[in-house]
């Protein structure tokens, strides 16, 4: 199945990376067994990943600094790995939303300043997507060539891999050397891939949403109240049927943007608790490595673009599903300012009347994405996860000025 949808950078991007990792609709079977290859493909290079830093984290117990960094990239595998087999899991379920969304909501279908509220939509998602995408890259890019730069001028046994190995092989030497290099690039690459693909989409779709509850919120104000400078036309009960009917549009956009929040809840909901309870320690890692690990400038590098990475990732994701929350409590307000006070108390008029307060009663009950339903995500998600990060910085700082005294 092809999908058509608006010419939009921040879609063709997070489309690109789905793909790369095989989350995405087949045209023909060789198609999709290229796709289920693709997916069994990343799935291996996660493994493969793991592996290595374990065996790495074994050989290297007793020093600190070394642990810090190798806990970073488990953590990030870790979150990979669950990442994947949450979609994996529900991996028709999202295809479907994603789907929906091609015919509901990348359309043409709009007036003008319903087009503006898709484009504002648009320009977000541009934003971030390609904010977070560059740290990302730029991350794996520092890491895969830093080993080039530091093996400048050394010979064949002093050489250094991406990561370590720990095997009883001549791993610095041609051609094991070079064939290994491209393994691990090939591996970190899919890594990278993995950490990003998903965030982004869980972003657009998040801020698409709530696009349409603002767009809802514009059609329940604006529903024609059948007033024409101060009278009603000559047959009020037509009306106020078409009024009515108009009305029913509204509701029923607005119950499929609630079952379409509850069905992405339900897809991302471990996904997002995972990455909730390991950002604060990636964070705190990361803070330690570029603030108080002695690194040579390649290092250095590295961690700042992988902090950078993570909390911008935390922000972007943190903010669409708050920007969601807020937006689907604001049609509460748009429908109690509507025209309906200008209808007529006929059947019609009194039936509206009725429905809007279901409406209402409803719209106060936010849409919204929970970490395995234990607390909703928003802007105070950010802020208790940057205030724990400090605080986990915090100790390592005086855990190393301990060390350093002693």
């Amino acid at each position: 199945m092809r999908l058509k949808y608006r010419r939009d950078i921040s879609i063709s991007v997070a489309v690109f990376f789905l793909k790369l990792v095989g989350f995405w609709y087949s045209a023909c079977p060789a198609e999709k067994w290229l796709r289920n290859a693709t997916t069994v493909y990343s799935a291996i290079a996660l493994v493969f990943c793991m592996w290595a830093q374990i065996r790495d984290i074994y050989f290297s117990w007793g020093n600190f600094s070394d642990c810090a960094y190798i806990a970073c990239m488990i953590l990030v595998v870790v979150i990979d790995l669950i990442k994947l087999f949450v979609l994996v899991v529900h991996k028709k379920t999202f295809l479907r939303l994603i789907v929906y969304m091609q015919k509901h909501f990348w359309h043409f279908d709009y007036d003008d300043y319903e087009t503006l509220i898709v484009a504002d939509i648009k320009h977000m998602c541009v934003y971030f997507v390609c904010v977070f995408s560059f740290f990302c890259q730029s991350t794996d890019f520092l890491y895969t060539v830093r080993p080039i730069i530091s093996n400048m001028g050394k010979n064949e046994t002093e050489r250094t891999l991406i990561f370590n190995m720990w095997l009883d092989l001549p791993l610095s030497t041609s051609p094991y050397f070079e064939i290994t290099y491209v393994i691990q690039a090939l591996a970190l690459y899919h890594l990278s891939v993995c950490y990003i693909c998903f965030d982004n989409i869980l972003c657009i779709m998040c801020l698409h949403v709530a696009g349409q509850f603002r767009i809802l919120q514009y059609r329940f104000f604006n529903t024609p109240s059948g007033q024409n400078e101060g009278k009603f036309d000559e047959d009020p009960v037509i009306d106020s049927s078409n009024c009515y009917a108009t009305l029913k549009d509204c509701i029923r956009q607005h119950q499929a943007l609630i079952q379409f929040c509850v069905t992405l809840d339900e897809i991302f909901k471990v996904f997002i608790f995972g990455q909730v309870l390991m950002f604060s320690t990636l964070i705190s890692f990361l803070g330690y490595q570029v603030f108080l690990a002695d690194l040579n400038p390649e290092w250095r590098s590295f961690f700042i673009s992988f902090l950078m990475a993570n909390i911008s990732q935390l922000w972007i994701f943190t903010y669409s599903c708050d920007y969601l929350t807020r937006e689907s409590l604001n049609v509460a307000p748009a429908v109690f300012h509507g025209p309906w006070i200008h209808l007529p108390m006929d059947k019609f008029g009194k039936m509206m009347r009725k429905d809007l307060q279901l409406v209402l009663i409803r719209s106060r009950r936010a849409c919204c994405l929970s970490a395995c339903g234990f607390f909703p995500i928003s802007l105070e998600t950010y802020t208790k996860i940057m205030s724990t990060s400090v605080s986990y910085f915090t100790i390592l700082k005086q855990r190393t000025v301990d060390a350093a005294v002693s």
